[in-house]
């Protein structure tokens, strides 16, 4: 679709998208779009009045001293700017984040949308049966929701690299076992638990939870997890902890997140001294995303719909390590 856009010189398709709104074949619909040199996404601003909560929590973030929302910042994308650019000759406003997948050659990506209420507070008594009706068996019982994902894997006969993509027509049909299930094919489960990629996950998801135990500010309603992390990586990790070592690695201590380091380049007798390489770009980021609906909590109580979601997330992924 690329060759029938205009889009602004050094962006394309974000083609690793794998939820949310998308560009259709007539392009009045918008998708997001990426440059791969800047390392940033272009997100539409979409809705005017859900573009603009969006702009403001970042921007509230951004801008804040409050020490609740600096310690969000490492939580959520990068936000550069709100910015105009013109999209088959037609104006459009987008967000301007970090590109959570940039210098990661196989990204395996999932969103993963939290909490069992997905209606914010001014949702019309239509739009909240709508909402009620999508993903019902996962989330009302786990407060959970998959919206879309991509794994990199192999054929069992050929062992042939493959990328498996699925969308929400899949995480709505999943109960609450399929949807463990499916957590377990992301994460390269399935045989061998691969322990570094499954504790830096929970460390970055522990992260989430204690700053959700502590603020007050905002309550997040339709808003996603989305975790990334690179397949080459995670393989070479796995291949390299299969005799039961359960060390945590590193998971980046460069600036500017260097893209220079590969554990691949290491011996496999050095996987257990990584933790001392400088250098070492991030194989794995957990980020909340997806603000157009968050609103502030006006009785200064705690978001328990959105941690009732994260918990089971967290709960999960924690079963894997005791397989």
């Amino acid at each position: 679709m690329n060759s029938e856009l205009l889009l602004p010189k050094g962006f394309c398709l974000l083609e690793t998208q794998v939820a949310g709104h998308t560009f259709s074949s007539d392009a009045k619909a918008l998708g997001m779009l990426k440059n791969e040199i800047l390392g940033c996404v272009l997100k539409p601003m979409g809705k005017p009045e859900c573009g603009e909560r969006e702009l403001a929590f970042y921007e509230s973030v951004t801008d804040s001293n409050d020490p609740i929302l600096n310690k969000v910042r490492s939580l959520i994308p990068k936000f550069y700017e709100k910015i105009k650019l013109r999209v088959n000759t037609i104006d459009h406003t987008f967000l301007k984040l970090e590109d959570l997948t940039h210098c990661i050659k196989k990204p395996c990506i999932m969103d993963i949308k939290i909490g069992k209420r997905t209606w914010d507070p001014l949702a019309t008594a239509e739009k909240r049966d709508v909402e009620e009706k999508k993903y019902i068996q996962c989330k009302q019982k786990l407060g959970l929701c998959l919206p879309g994902f991509q794994v990199y894997s192999q054929t069992p006969l050929t062992q042939e690299e493959v990328v498996l993509r699925y969308g929400k027509d899949y995480g709505r049909q999943l109960n609450d076992s399929e949807f463990r299930k499916t957590v377990s094919l992301f994460l390269q489960c399935q045989k061998v638990v691969c322990w570094p990629l499954v504790q830096e996950l929970l460390s970055q998801l522990y992260a989430i939870r204690d700053w959700f135990s502590e603020q007050r500010l905002f309550h997040f309603y339709a808003s996603s997890l989305l975790v990334v992390y690179d397949y080459e990586t995670v393989r070479f990790l796995t291949g390299s902890t299969q005799n039961g070592t359960r060390e945590s690695l590193p998971n980046g201590n460069a600036q500017n997140d260097a893209c220079n380091f590969k554990y691949e380049d290491l011996a496999p007798t050095a996987i257990s001294s990584a933790r001392h390489v400088q250098n070492v770009s991030p194989y794995i980021k957990v980020r909340m995303i997806d603000f157009a609906h968050v609103f502030p909590a006006s009785d200064g109580s705690p978001d328990t719909n959105y941690i009732f979601g994260l918990q089971n997330l967290i709960k999960i992924i924690e079963d894997l390590l005791s397989r």
